[in-house]
């Protein structure tokens, strides 16, 4: 858990001097919170704590550092930029590491409805979170 909004990793890889991307990205996960389908309309997921990874990302910067080709810091290209309270993934080639900051979630995007279909699975954002 991370209590710092404005969060920087480091990663350590076997494989970074033959296989790191420039780029990184951290992404949402979103805690749904109703499901709608024909068997269950409007009533919350079964297991009580069902999650998604959602499509809304936040662009990262890698920077080896220089004393360890094995390691390497992520961080945002806007200086400014700042994770509300809630959960995430770090995407670091094709792999998520699930991780949360501090404090009470606010954000909308933080929360989905799963609507069920003949036709698919559908997601719409909360109303609130």
């Amino acid at each position: 858990m991370l209590s710092k909004k404005q969060p920087r990793f480091i990663v350590f890889r076997r494989d970074a001097a033959t296989s790191i991307s420039d780029r990184a990205e951290v992404r949402v996960i979103a805690k749904i919170a109703r499901e709608f389908s024909a068997e269950v309309a409007g009533k919350r997921p079964e297991d009580g704590d069902s999650w998604v990874i959602r499509n809304v990302t936040f662009p990262f910067r890698v920077s080896p550092l220089p004393d360890n080709p094995e390691m390497y810091e992520l961080h945002s290209e806007d200086p400014a930029f700042e994770l509300t309270p809630g959960r995430y993934a770090l995407i670091v080639k094709n792999q998520a590491y699930d991780f949360t900051v501090d404090g009470g979630v606010v954000d909308p995007k933080q929360c989905i409805e799963r609507i069920v279909t003949a036709n698919g699975t559908f997601y719409s954002d909360c109303k609130k979170p």
